[in-house]
């Protein structure tokens, strides 16, 4: 598996819908086997049964005369049924009158010694007929039959057709995966491609072309973007660079000028303030890669649950259904109500009608949260792009679906990984807010949550959220857990710029969400106890202002 993640893009995909495609069609085809292979049974039980009442007629006068011969004769005819391979007839006093068939087989039939029916024991089955005449019983006939060789001839057979099937499949699918996963991977390789370009040579007047308008296109507008402004940026760095050489060397030179050098040196700060404004705008494009990040996850959690209902889906029971009802095409109704496997069937297909709806409706939730997911992506983007120009729209939202919506996009990473959510809401006023700006901060502070739960080796793993309102003016959301913890050395550190103590983290996301909180008239704080005795970081939010009646 994980020689599969370093391939590309292009030929994981291609794997896995091969994969996807031959598991589906091996479980169709057992299933399938399955259901012929009971068939068969019963086909052939019914059968022998005929078959025994039939002989066991015939049989009548020969016990009542005890003519061996004439029993002998009549039992004959029975071998020219492969399937059965040894008979028996006795008189009431269990003597035999006729046998054929093995040593074993007799023993067989003597250990069980059925009065009467039928039993079954795997691919063997024994039936007793009772040998009646004018009512009464004379003598019993034992038909043994052994279907081993009818289920040896049909798994050769489905085991043909499944791997010429199979076969076929998987090069069809390989052969439609290569043809049309271009149109999936060629933006994003373009997009990586482009990436790389800069980074080898550092130049920044490079672009990515867009080629198509979903959310890869939003992406890559949002990433020329980014390489604007950190043009403009290096730009500008390099400028106020080379004039504050420019006034370090004339203070060298000009000591005896100590105050009109302050006075330079003061309006070239001026300026490495203004260039480090500018330079902040690259944190944007980086708060868009996080936050993205963030929901894909959330997207790639409610997709692979969309394929696993897919995956145990019954619709093939469904094919099964229809092609009894085909092979019965002239008598279906007879079927239906004589056949009891045909009585079954409708009450079977009741069942299934209601399993596919119930199975309907939690496909279509998980497609609502999978649009969900996919909405906030496209929020996110254009929120970020206008980050420094236009202020977020504020609304009036209650704060208990805040967060729940936060919740419910990291409820698949807490299900994984152990993880239990407690809810310790309080009834609180309206908030003032962005909601799109808020939801990050809290999906940021889950994550975050989920990461020092994942550092600690402990199974009550939990994670509380409390909604209360501390005074007229203010809604706190806290979010506490039990994991490493904080150090006091760090508590001060935590919302600086860059600042992290993950190794894969980047430090911009508990950062960018200060600044947020603090654009939204609230704050964000943190508080904890040391390390391994967990963390918990406060959001608190502006109650919304009641509006006067007109």
């Amino acid at each position: 598996m994980q020689k599969l993640r370093d391939h590309p893009i292009r030929q994981k995909i291609t794997v896995v819908i091969m994969l996807i495609a031959g598991v589906v069609l091996l479980l169709a085809f057992a299933a399938l086997f399955c259901f012929q292979a009971y068939t068969l049974k019963q086909h052939s039980a019914h059968e022998l049964t005929v078959v025994g009442e039939i002989t066991a007629h015939n049989c009548a006068a020969a016990v009542m005369f005890r003519d061996e011969d004439a029993a002998s004769q009549i039992l004959g005819g029975l071998k020219t049924m492969p399937q059965i391979v040894s008979a028996r007839l006795e008189s009431m006093d269990q003597q035999r009158l006729a046998f054929f068939g093995a040593e074993r087989d007799e023993g067989e039939i003597k250990a069980a010694r059925l009065g009467s029916g039928l039993r079954m024991n795997g691919n063997r089955m024994l039936l007793a007929k009772p040998v009646m005449l004018d009512g009464k019983r004379e003598g019993t006939l034992y038909l043994l039959a052994d279907l081993q060789a009818l289920t040896s001839q049909l798994l050769k057979l489905y085991g043909g057709i499944f791997g010429l099937v199979l076969a076929a499949s998987l090069l069809l699918a390989f052969l439609l995966s290569s043809q049309f996963l271009r149109f999936i991977t060629d933006p994003i390789l373009g997009l990586a491609g482009t990436a790389r370009t800069i980074a080898d040579h550092n130049d920044y007047s490079v672009r990515a072309t867009r080629v198509c308008g979903d959310e890869v296109g939003v992406l890559t507008d949002a990433f020329n973007q980014m390489l604007d402004q950190i043009q403009s940026q290096d730009s500008a760095l390099q400028g106020a660079q080379r004039e504050l050489q420019k006034q370090v060397d004339a203070l060298q030179r000009e000591i005896r000028e100590r105050e009109q050098a302050e006075e330079a040196l003061r309006i070239s700060q001026q300026k490495l303030l203004e260039s480090s404004r500018l330079a902040g705008m690259a944190e944007v494009a980086t708060g868009v890669l996080h936050n993205v990040g963030n929901v894909l996850n959330s997207v790639n959690v409610s997709a692979g649950l969309v394929v696993e209902k897919l995956r145990r889906s019954k619709a093939p029971k469904l094919a099964k259904a229809a092609a009894l009802l085909t092979a019965r095409n002239g008598d279906v109704g007879e079927y239906l109500t004589k056949d009891p496997n045909g009585q079954k069937l409708p009450g079977y297909l009741a069942k299934l009608g209601e399993y596919f709806i119930a199975e309907n409706a939690e496909l279509l939730d998980e497609v609502d949260q999978l649009g969900r997911n996919i909405e906030h992506i496209k929020e996110v983007v254009a929120m970020q792009q206008s980050y420094a120009k236009v202020s977020g729209v504020f609304e009036n939202l209650a704060a208990h679906c805040l967060v729940e919506d936060a919740i419910a996009m990291n409820t698949g990473a807490f299900e994984r990984h152990g993880i239990k959510v407690d809810r310790q809401f309080s009834p609180v006023p309206l908030v003032r807010v962005d909601r799109h700006k808020v939801l990050q901060i809290l999906i940021n502070l889950l994550r975050n949550a989920k990461y020092a739960l994942d550092e600690v080796k402990r199974t009550d793993k939990h994670i509380t959220i409390s909604i209360l309102a501390v005074n007229d003016e203010r809604v706190h959301i806290v979010v506490a857990d039990n994991g490493i913890g904080i150090s006091s050395e760090n508590l001060t550190r935590v919302f600086a710029h860059g600042f992290t103590t993950r190794e894969e983290g980047h430090g911009f996301g508990l950062h960018s969400g200060a600044l947020a909180a603090r654009a939204m008239g609230g704050s964000l704080s943190v508080a904890s106890a040391g390390s391994g005795e967990g963390a918990t970081f406060t959001l608190e939010l502006p109650i919304a202002c009641p509006i006067p009646n007109t």
